[in-house]
């Protein structure tokens, strides 16, 4: 095994204790920080609303940007996207500075990692900004909410069960993350692990450890770890992604290694990068979300929080699947939707992100 998948596992392990408990914990404490505080005196024609993604140019995230400008069309409220230079912690933390020092009235992120933002989301509570994160796992305390398409753990169920249909019930798999900060990525993977050993144990999470691989959230990376897995364990059957960028750099290591039709993929992107991977039997399902559909839920919870609302569980944040919000912890931090999308060749034609 190479020096990077050994370093990558030393930390998975590390991390487990931190990510594997931080959704799934129901245990009550107290919130640092009360909506109600947060009343706008301004008028909701002079709100500045911005949304942080983990990188604007990624697909994903221009998908993401048409719920920000629906959203402004739909309300006129000035909500506007506010992209990191590159796809790092550190440029996100950046980007939030300069939102405060802006004055902006709201910020919606995407954290890259939740637990390196809690500093200047704290700045940013203190400076009387709302602060939503979604993808946050409800790690970050310092924020008003965390939203989330859907219970991370049942969505990464839900994807174990599609690999019991694509396989069989029988298989070798491996696991790729974008990074190991990504807390709900790690929450997907260990849904989709708990799920099969419990339910299909003949199918075999290869090396018993997970995640197998990172990507960095790149399609060059995840090309390079899906090779060089592919070559030194030729007994996987199939690759369970989570970055959206992901699926496609695997499908280039499995048609180069002439494993097409012998190795699957299972996992999460848009379907209009991977509509050809679908239709040609490389990957079995794409498991989504609409990302224009958080974006506008996040920025929608936002102007009700200006707006001097309160948020209780069942609140609607304007859109399909985002409609019924349910709080997951007692904490009352967490909230979460029915969202998501699965997408196999008879229906990836019906969408168009």
């Amino acid at each position: 095994m190479s020096k990077k998948l050994v370093s990558l596992l030393v930390a998975a392990v590390l991390s487990l204790s931190m990510v594997s408990s931080a959704f799934a914990s129901t245990e009550s404490t107290e919130k640092l920080w009360d909506a109600a505080d947060f009343k706008s005196e301004k008028d909701s024609s002079e709100w500045k609303i911005a949304l942080v993604p983990q990188y604007g140019p990624a697909s994903w995230w221009v998908r993401g940007n048409e719920g920000t400008k629906k959203f402004a069309e739909d309300t006129g409220i000035n909500a506007f996207e506010a992209s990191p230079a590159v796809q790092d912690v550190a440029s996100q933390i950046q980007t939030v500075e300069d939102l405060i020092a802006q004055g902006v009235d709201a910020i919606c992120i995407c954290p890259i990692d939740p637990s390196a933002m809690e500093t200047v989301f704290e700045e940013a509570l203190s400076a009387g900004i709302v602060v939503i994160t979604h993808e946050g796992n409800g790690i970050a305390k310092n924020c008003l909410y965390d939203i989330e398409a859907f219970v991370n753990e049942d969505f990464g169920a839900k994807q174990g069960e599609l690999m019991v249909e694509c396989l069989g019930g029988e298989g070798t798999y491996a696991t790729l993350v974008g990074q190991l900060t990504k807390a709900s990525h790690m929450a997907w993977v260990e849904g989709t692990v708990n799920y099969l050993s419990e339910n299909c144990p003949d199918i075999k999470l290869l090396n018993d450890e997970w995640p197998n691989g990172t990507s960095d959230d790149t399609y060059e990376g995840a090309y390079n770890t899906a090779k060089e897995l592919l070559t030194k364990y030729p007994e996987i059957t199939c690759f369970r992604t989570c970055s959206s960028l992901e699926p496609t750099g695997v499908a280039k290591a499995i048609e180069e290694l002439g494993l097409k039709g012998k190795v699957t993929i299972v996992g999460t992107g848009t379907p209009n990068d991977l509509r050809d991977l679908v239709k040609d039997g490389t990957m079995s399902y794409i498991c989504t979300w609409d990302p224009a559909a958080a974006c506008y839920a996040m920025e929608t919870l936002a102007a009700k929080i200006l707006a001097g609302e309160a948020v209780e569980d069942g609140v609607d944040l304007g859109v399909e699947g985002w409609d019924d919000m349910k709080f997951y912890d007692e904490e009352g931090l967490v909230l979460t939707g029915s969202g998501w999308l699965i997408i196999d060749e008879n229906n990836v034609d019906d969408y168009d992100f």
